[in-house]
């Protein structure tokens, strides 16, 4: 479990140099604001922070009624797919 929260303005430094050994785990805990909100009726996809930064969706059940724009918290499984695009899978996410 991950002792603090990170920003958005925070992940590059936070995940510099990280390397993840093949079928470990390690879960993030991101703050920042909510930038995207979509359902496919099974799942919600919920992302935080924006462009030109690292941008983190997280894959979970509910939109807990959350709004764009408001300051959430996403806690999660992490997969890093690029330089600026990670994913929390299984995740949580509430309001920040």
């Amino acid at each position: 479990m991950p002792l603090e929260n990170v920003t958005c303005d925070g992940l590059a430094a936070t995940l510099a140099g990280l390397e993840v050994p093949s079928g470990d785990r390690i879960d993030l805990w991101a703050s920042g604001p909510l930038t995207l909100i979509h359902s496919d009726e099974s799942l919600w996809y919920l992302a935080i922070c924006s462009d030109p930064g690292i941008r983190v969706m997280c894959v979970t059940y509910s939109d807990n009624a959350m709004k764009l724009g408001e300051r959430v918290l996403v806690r999660g499984g992490m997969r890093i797919l690029d330089e600026t695009h990670i994913v929390l899978d299984p995740c949580l996410a509430s309001r920040d």
